[in-house]
């Protein structure tokens, strides 16, 4: 597959120098903020210029959804409320468990409806639907129940902010760029890890836990929802655009003006959701993702913990979270432009390498600038690794089925990334130490590694005729 020569825009370039030169003005807290915005602009500088908006629309819709608030701002919650409440660890790691359970059933169906009826519309109700749900954490009671009931309850109304939903938008809009516009919109989730990061911790110091919880859920509702409104489409087309933002051919029929029930559909390939099932290559995929996810979610998410146990001080642990942040958003970017060129599963698997560099070191008592070190590349891995489930699944089973087919990978996904952190934690209470754990998922990226080698090479896809389609919805 021939990949184009990037072309960087010198304007984002200039911006995300200014952005930068910026970073170090302001209060350390706030400078991983600062130059994950600087990152932005650097990865949206070389996509075609009628990509960047809808790009930039699903990478904000990331950054302030239910995956950044699970992976990050969970953690750094975690010390206020359990003191508050005198929950242990276990306890307070359990929702996480709950939100993974309803996300992985979930996730089952939901993309089937994104394929059916688009994203656009449901992202818009879920971003008001899971603000409000974290303005009502502001009235938390002692009772675990009622927390527990309000993260199962979130990934249902928050699903139009996952992954599954803005990675099926990027899957339209894309084709030969598809590997460097996912990296550059997944990165959204480390955006938002190091934005949530910075911003929780302030509202928590500065005015409360509760306040913190309104705080991030009014960024969702006056923030997010207006730019989905403004540049979030399901197809190029509605546009007036072809893949990879190519002009479609000057016509009647392709005008911009035109109302989108009657312009051009964008050409299907690939195999229905049921034929992708019967496949061995897709349980392959599945579990590799399942134990991969397991040994980075028993980290990433519980990081701040694991580093507070070492003695590193909260507004250090955030600031090393942080730095997470950018590297995902970095390892994200990087991956997709590396599987624009490179064999997928190859660039994977060199990948892999890190969390095992930076898991160790955990597990040796990193702390200060080993610590920071080793958060680097663990999110490197976590950012690249989401990037390639979506250019695997569009590369293996195409884009007929391609939310469904997704979310089932992206269940295995959310099941191995959220029930590791009840395991870590659980360990911690027993041992007072995460240190079996964190080797535990060592051993799980080698595996990982030989499942992933084990895909072969890409399928020619078939062209879908409207009784697959049809049959798949």
């Amino acid at each position: 597959m021939h990949a184009e020569k990037l072309r960087f825009d010198g304007r984002f370039m200039a911006i995300a120098a200014a952005i930068l030169i910026g970073a170090f003005f302001v209060p350390p807290l706030f400078r991983g903020a600062m130059i994950a915005l600087s990152v932005v602009a650097v990865v949206l500088s070389p996509l075609p210029v009628g990509t960047r908006g809808v790009t930039f629309a699903a990478m904000i819709g990331l950054a302030t959804g239910i995956a950044s608030v699970n992976l990050f701002a969970v953690g750094i919650f975690q010390g206020p409320i359990t003191r508050e409440f005198g929950w242990s660890q276990t306890q307070y790691s359990f929702v996480t468990l709950v939100g993974t359970l309803v996300t992985v059933v979930s996730s089952l169906y939901i993309g089937k409806l994104f394929d059916r009826q688009g994203v656009r519309k449901w992202a818009m109700v879920s971003v008001v639907l899971f603000g409000l749900a974290l303005i009502s954490l502001y009235w938390l009671t002692p009772n675990l129940l009622h927390f527990y009931a309000v993260f199962a309850l979130m990934p249902v109304i928050a699903a139009g902010t996952s992954s599954i939903a803005y990675s099926r938008v990027i899957a339209a809009w894309f084709d030969q760029r598809r590997g460097q516009a996912f990296g550059a919109a997944l990165a959204g989730i480390g955006i938002g890890g190091a934005l949530l990061s910075s911003v929780s911790q302030y509202l928590i110091g500065a005015y409360g836990w509760r306040s913190a919880y309104v705080g991030i859920g009014l960024i969702s509702i006056l923030v997010t929802l207006p730019l989905i409104f403004w540049k979030l489409r399901d197809s190029p087309t509605d546009v007036g655009l072809g893949l990879d933002g190519r002009p479609l051919d000057a016509s009647p029929a392709t005008d911009a003006a035109q109302p989108v029930a009657e312009r051009p559909k964008l050409a299907l390939v690939g195999f229905s959701a049921q034929e992708s099932r019967r496949m061995s290559r897709f349980w392959m995929m599945f579990g590799s993702f399942l134990l991969l996810a397991f040994g980075i979610g028993g980290v990433l998410i519980p990081l701040v913990p694991i580093l507070r146990a070492r003695g590193i001080e909260p507004e250090q642990a955030a600031a090393v979270q942080g730095a997470l942040g950018i590297a995902l958003i970095v390892g994200r970017a990087f991956a997709g432009f590396l599987m624009d060129r490179f064999f997928a599963p190859f660039v994977a698997v060199v990948i892999l390498a890190f969390p095992m560099l930076g898991i160790s070191l955990l597990a040796l008592d990193a702390t200060g600038t080993t610590a920071l070190i080793a958060a680097v590349c663990i999110g490197l891995a976590a950012g690249a690794e989401l990037d390639v489930v979506a250019v695997l699944v569009t590369r293996y089973f195409g884009n007929v089925a391609y939310a469904e087919n997704y979310g089932w990978q992206y269940a295995a996904w959310t099941l191995g990334s959220g029930s590791a952190v009840v395991v870590t934690n659980r360990v911690y209470d027993a041992l007072g130490t995460h240190t079996p754990a964190l080797w535990a998922y060592v051993a799980l990226f080698a595996i990982s590694c030989v499942l992933i080698l084990r895909l072969g090479r890409y399928p020619e896809l078939p062209p879908a005729d409207e009784s697959r389609i049809t049959h798949n919805l």
